[in-house]
């Protein structure tokens, strides 16, 4: 009796941890550019009813990872010009100048400060290519850094549909090509943690090795094109939510009853006794 109220005391568990995932999906259905989550459950084994193995009875369940839905949000135009959204693979990347970090996000919404930086909501440096004066597209294998263009230079900042940022030279009233937005992917998704701000982190995989990431401009090899004046939606599907929250409810319930019920048979075995 005492196993089986263990065993029902993990799926009690395992269902309180399934509906804090539902939860947070829910919370974050309008959390721009976030991804579902989705808990991954494994059963426990611990004893065996025979000397061979083929008859063992289970001992529960428990909580074995958390993956992450990378489906594609809905497209929401937003009237900021400096708004971006990636339609496809990939991510793009900010770096925090403060820890010395780079994180990478599905939210662009971006815009520039004084000193000229495209940033992030957090305050991070949004990352591409420096076209140095040549024309678009860039070069994928030259080095990506900060996206700046000098306030005192430059005005008119526009952005196209490659993710191309134009500026008007104040000292010759030319129109020029300053930066390209860089897209990042990794092949192991696994290696990605979230992290709070709309932020993925890198983490070490299954080996302890940490993932390479690559870089290109937007279309290219794989990677997403991108959608100037837009966001990215949340890609909750709150039916799905609900649906998930009923069973993992029914199952609390149901191993709260396998509790009672093992109380119940240890109390009348207790009687017995008298």
């Amino acid at each position: 009796m005492m196993s089986s109220m263990n065993t029902a005391i993990t799926g009690l568990s395992a269902n309180v941890q399934q509906m804090a995932i539902v939860g947070d999906n829910i919370a974050n259905v309008n959390t721009v550019g976030f991804k579902a989550s989705e808990g991954l459950f494994e059963n426990v084994i611990s004893q065996s009813t025979k000397a061979i193995q083929g008859n063992e009875i289970g001992s529960g369940v428990l909580l074995n990872d958390i993956r992450y839905n990378w489906g594609q949000g809905a497209i929401q135009q937003t009237g900021n010009q400096f708004d971006i959204s990636i339609t496809g693979n990939g991510f793009f990347a900010v770096y925090d100048s403060v820890n010395l970090q780079t994180y990478y996000t599905r939210a662009g919404q971006f815009s520039f400060d004084s000193n000229g930086n495209l940033i992030d909501p957090n305050g991070y440096q949004v990352q591409g290519y420096d076209l140095q004066g040549n024309p678009p597209p860039a070069d994928p294998t030259s080095p990506i850094g900060p996206i700046k263009i000098d306030p005192t230079l430059y005005s008119d900042i526009s952005v196209d549909a490659n993710g191309v940022y134009y500026a008007v030279d104040k000292a010759t009233g030319d129109k020029v090509a300053l930066f390209q937005i860089a897209i990042h992917d990794v092949t192991d998704r696994s290696t990605m943690a979230k992290m709070s701000g709309n932020l993925y982190k890198l983490v070490q995989d299954i080996n302890g090795q940490f993932p390479v990431p690559v870089a290109d401009v937007p279309g290219a090899n794989g990677m997403g094109g991108v959608n100037p004046g837009t966001i990215e939606g949340s890609n909750v599907d709150l039916a799905k939510e609900f649906v998930n929250m009923i069973v993992a409810q029914r199952a609390f319930t149901a191993n709260s009853k396998v509790i009672t019920s093992s109380d119940e048979i240890l109390q009348e075995l207790v009687n017995i006794k008298r």
